[in-house]
């Protein structure tokens, strides 16, 4: 995915998610939550809240060390969501009683409430409907809820203390929340300029000085807003998003309100009040609404704790609010593209019959059975004569044998209800229209997308069958619903023209019927997550076992990971006897380094870990083997009889990646399409990397590493050509060189020659050395012999030695050296591999301003990525859909990259090198440390985009800052870091070295 358009929403979430990722995965490095908190309406839904948090952080995406809490509404009285807020913290302090609130940071979801207009999400909580966007098809679907983190992730790294940040659980908002800069001592709130006639219905705020909120204005007319002064742009008005932040001293002012001997909100409770985040709390941090507070509930108190702080806002003019408050609403998000990053299909099996615009997930549906354009399923299981029609919703349902076909626009779920006495559950099918409003009075209401009047005439129903006496007559009310085995035909008879025999009626009306309301109290959610752990359990199989027959590109790692209950290791040995008969089926087909993974992953999951290790080495040793028969053999005539004296010297520089790297990484580049694009530079204005040859008449190898102190090995006729101690003796790679290119074999030497290797760069540096090292190695080599060395031929050549080496890296090290300038380097899956490399063109006066902004320095860390290689060449091998994403997504980079060279755009090319540095942390979140970070936010305020060279974990960064003077503001900030930092001048490499 491509998404680095700086105005993206989108772009937001996607760098959103990599934040909340590293914070999980990487915590020493970005600071997570340490308390994820949210409100409930009654006990019912806090137990349901309370499951959904244990799966988040199942799926990765809580922190072992962040705290979740769910509060409750007490006793089920509403307290608005001011009220809710300081219950919360109140009831943080009692849950840690060790610690000051006000010292935590502190993430606030509004999540309580009915959710009338979405009835169906009752049985998942309203914040947790499924939102498939950045979702891996072999895991659970992400919900909305999981991108409220996403969005949130940066705003907790950027605390510097205590904080605490409050949204509602019924939207996700898209916004750059990175870009915000939280008051050291106040409150912020986000607001983003709406038209009038949305700023009517809603809160906005009147802009004072230096972004201070000078007044609240609620729900005024456009001619008051304008007379008010808080028109913007001339017509439209900043609306309050209630997106909140609250830090230091106003952060402590809610702590300790909250905390008060005399409980606040048993005061709300007892005066049967309610107070609002928006306005009664917003408004004690603006002086101009205290007259108007100190007449509230709380608001004095309000005022006291808080009030000499300050509300200050943050526009962000890019914020898209997706909003999940009807079930029309979720249908259109869901059948948006997203720009390709919605998944349609996650931990589903279905057939054609499926339409593929419809979103399917965690569910099984039979091939036969017909799924309509823009419909959504989760958690189903539905058999062969089942018919959905378009634009519905199904959750929960497991029809059995039943055979129906339902009308288009309709929601249906099951829920387990609870039986008398707590004992078990039986299951009730409810349904409606999606266009529905239960809240609408009788006159105004639909059901089934039909007149509610006109539908109870046609159905033959009376009001007292749907109504208790005294009820409110909405439909949110209405005893339509009955639990028991006759749930699907009275939902069809529901849901159609009224046409049934008089039986089913009779049957109907005489049933113990529950409304809506009714079913969110008595709703059993841990029978609700146990029925859909037994579908999520047949998809799981039913894809393995698919995948392993014929070794697809599936993670059955994950797949089998999410098997639950004492038979997950029975089924997964019987996955295993699945891979068995596959084997002789594949071989030949399928890379015996894929089937060898498969393998280890089952037995992992089988708690067989000594055999799965040994089948993990067995799958990399065949990577080894497969990259062997993909480069191309070379068999060198032996070298003799050169005049003894006659030198060849080979001087290269070294590379810098922009986008692409791992893309060329065996045996990625093995099975799929690799791209790359990097530059060739001197550094200091010397060529840092060479080899020097010369012939001796004597029948010895004289070595040296390195200047005239480095270190020395003479190799005589008749001793081992080749150490046994192989990439642990530091000779390897110039012994290696030398029998490749024909000097010698075994324990023969053909001709003599004194050799001396240098790369006057900082060890680990990430620039490609080694194998540049080895380019000029060969290519001096083949100098002294007289022998082609055009640059073709040397890159067969490395290419040939690295797979001798066992050294396992990629091809793009060398080119860059080899190939002058900035080029874009690209090969295709066949055998033997041929990388292709095409120049890029850039006009002069981009070179020089490239040459000029792009600042490269040593971080003064040695790179720590010793298993950085076998990490993510494992996670390709489980084809981890994560990482197969990532890797694609740096290729598509680097073809980004090119075009904004191309055009000149290099704040474009800052966006790229910054997209990939973020791609890069998803494949390995340990390719930086604290300190490179640091590094990264000293010069943030100059920059354009950056990233570490290569693979990371330290050695050279990139940066390019926004313009020249930018540039030398950086190299002065970093010169004085200390800790080894250095910056080097460096430019562009026309051509190759014949020295």
């Amino acid at each position: 995915m491509n998404t680095h358009s700086p105005a993206s929403p989108l772009t937001s979430l996607a760098q959103g998610m990599s934040v909340l990722r590293l914070s999980v995965e990487a915590p020493e490095r970005i600071a997570g939550w340490d308390a994820i908190v949210l409100t409930a309406a009654s006990q019912h839904q806090a137990a349901l809240y309370t499951q959904q948090l244990r799966a988040a952080r199942r799926r990765g995406l809580i922190a072992e060390r962040t705290r979740t809490l769910v509060v409750e509404d007490p006793g089920g009285r509403r307290i608005g969501s001011g009220g809710a807020t300081l219950n919360a913290l109140r009831r943080l302090r009692e849950f840690r009683p060790d610690v000051d609130p006000a010292s935590l940071k502190v993430l606030l979801i509004h999540a309580g409430g009915d959710s009338k207009r979405v009835p169906w999400a009752n049985v998942l909580g309203k914040c947790f409907i499924p939102f498939p966007l950045f979702s891996d098809a072999d895991r659970p679907a992400l919900s909305v809820f999981d991108h409220q983190l996403a969005i949130a992730a940066p705003v907790a790294q950027a605390m510097r203390g205590g904080g605490l940040l409050t949204f509602s659980g019924d939207a996700l908002p898209l916004f750059a929340s990175a870009r915000m800069t939280l008051p050291m001592d106040g409150a912020l709130v986000v607001t983003s300029p709406v038209s009038l006639d949305i700023a009517e219905r809603h809160g906005v705020i009147l802009e004072g000085r230096r972004g201070a909120v000078a007044d609240l204005l609620q729900k005024m007319p456009a001619a008051e807003l304008a007379r008010r002064g808080a028109l913007v742009r001339g017509g439209a008005a900043l609306l309050d998003t209630g997106i909140y932040v609250f830090t230091g001293a106003a952060f402590r002012g809610l702590a300790r309100l909250a905390a008060a001997p005399t409980d606040p909100v048993l005061s709300l409770l007892d005066a049967g009040a309610e107070s609002s985040l928006y306005e009664e709390v917003a408004s004690a941090f603006v002086p101009k609404r205290h007259a108007w507070l100190r007449q509230r509930p709380l608001g004095c108190e309000l005022v006291a704790a808080v009030g000499k702080a300050r509300l200050v806002h943050h526009r962000a003019d890019d914020l898209l609010f997706v909003h999940f408050g009807t079930s029309a609403e979720v249908l259109t998000h869901l059948g948006h593209s997203w720009q390709g990053c919605l998944a349609r299909r996650v931990m589903a099996e279905c057939g054609a019959n499926a339409a593929a615009a419809a979103v399917i997930c965690d569910s099984f549906v039979h091939p036969d059975s017909v799924v309509g354009r823009g419909s959504f399923v989760f958690g189903s299981r539905l058999g062969g004569g089942i018919r959905i029609g378009a634009r519905s919703v199904v959750v929960g349902v497991d029809s059995g044998p039943f055979a129906g076909r339902f009308p288009d626009n309709i929601c249906l779920w099951q829920a387990p209800i609870r039986a008398g006495g707590g004992r078990g559950a039986s299951v009730l099918t409810a349904c409606c229209g999606v266009d529905d409003n239960p809240k609408a009075a009788l006159a105004e209401a639909t059901f089934a997308n039909r007149d509610l009047p006109a539908w109870m005439r046609s159905h033959g129903v009376a009001a007292d069958d749907l109504w208790t006496p005294g009820a409110d007559r909405t439909l949110w009310n209405a005893r339509l619903f009955a639990p028991g085995g006759d749930g699907p035909r009275w939902a069809l008879w529901l849901l159609g023209d009224g046409r049934v025999e008089a039986a089913c009626r009779l049957a109907w009306r005489n049933a113990r019927r529950l409304s809506l309301g009714e079913i969110q109290r008595v709703v059993s959610s841990s029978d609700f997550r146990r029925a859909h752990a037994d579908i999520v359990d047949e998809v799981v199989l039913t894809t393995a076992r698919r995948t392993i027959a014929g070794c697809h590109d599936r993670d059955v790692r994950a797949l089998v990971g999410q098997l639950r209950g004492r038979d997950a290791r029975r089924q997964t040995l019987a996955l295993l006897k699945t891979l068995d008969d596959a084997e002789q089926r594949v071989s030949g087909v399928v890379p015996s380094s894929r089937r060898l993974r498969l393998r280890s992953d089952l037995l992992f999951a089988a708690g067989r870990k000594a055999r799965s290790e040994r089948a993990t080495n067995a799958a990399f040793d065949a990577v080894q083997v497969e990259v062997t028969a993909a480069v191309k053999a070379i068999a060198s005539e032996p070298v003799a009889g050169i005049v003894p004296g006659a030198r060849a010297c080979v001087r290269l520089p070294v590379r810098f990646d922009i986008a692409g790297g791992w893309s060329d990484t065996p045996p990625y580049c093995l099975e799929r399409p690799a791209c790359v694009l990097n530059m060739a530079m001197t550094l200091n204005g010397a060529l840092p990397v060479g080899a020097e040859v010369e012939a001796i008449a004597e029948r010895r190898w004289e070595l040296v590493l390195g200047g005239r102190a480095g270190a020395t090995l003479t190799v005589r006729n008749g001793e081992r050509v080749l150490s046994e101690a192989g990439l642990a003796d530091p000779f390897a790679l110039l012994r290696t060189g030398l029998a490749l290119s024909g000097y010698g074999e075994r324990r023969r030497i053909f001709q003599g020659v004194r050799v001396r290797t240098w790369a006057r760069v900082p060890r680990g540096s990430g620039l490609g050395t080694s194998s540049i090292l080895a380019a000029a190695l060969l290519s001096a080599l083949q100098r002294l012999a007289g022998r082609p060395h055009d640059m073709e031929t040397i890159i067969e050549r490395v290419l040939v030695l690295e797979q001798r080496l066992t050294t396992g890296g990629g091809w793009q090290d060398q080119i860059g050296g080899l190939a002058p300038n900035i080029k874009l380097i690209s090969s295709s899956p066949i055998c033997p591999i041929r990388p292709r490399v095409e120049p890029t063109p850039v006009l002069p006066e981009v070179v020089r301003e490239l040459e000029s902004r792009l600042v490269i320095a040593f971080t003064g860390i040695e790179r720590l990525a010793k298993n950085m290689l076998q990490i993510v060449v494992g996670r390709y091998l489980e084809r981890d859909g994560r990482l197969l994403s990532a890797i694609a997504s740096l290729a598509d980079l680097a073809e980004a990259g090119r075009r904004c060279l191309a055009l000149g755009d290099l704040d474009g090319l800052g966006a790229v090198m910054d997209e990939a540095w973020g791609v890069h942390q998803i494949l390995d979140p340990h390719c930086s440390n604290p300190d490179v970070d640091a590094l990264f936010r000293h010069v943030a305020e100059w920059s354009s985009g950056g990233k570490l060279a290569g693979a990371g974990g330290g050695g050279f960064m990139g940066i390019l800052a926004r313009d020249a003077a930018s540039a030398r503001r950086m190299r002065a900030c970093l010169n004085r870091c200390g800790g080894g930092v250095r910056v080097y001048d460096w430019q562009l490499y026309p051509g190759l070295s014949n020295a």
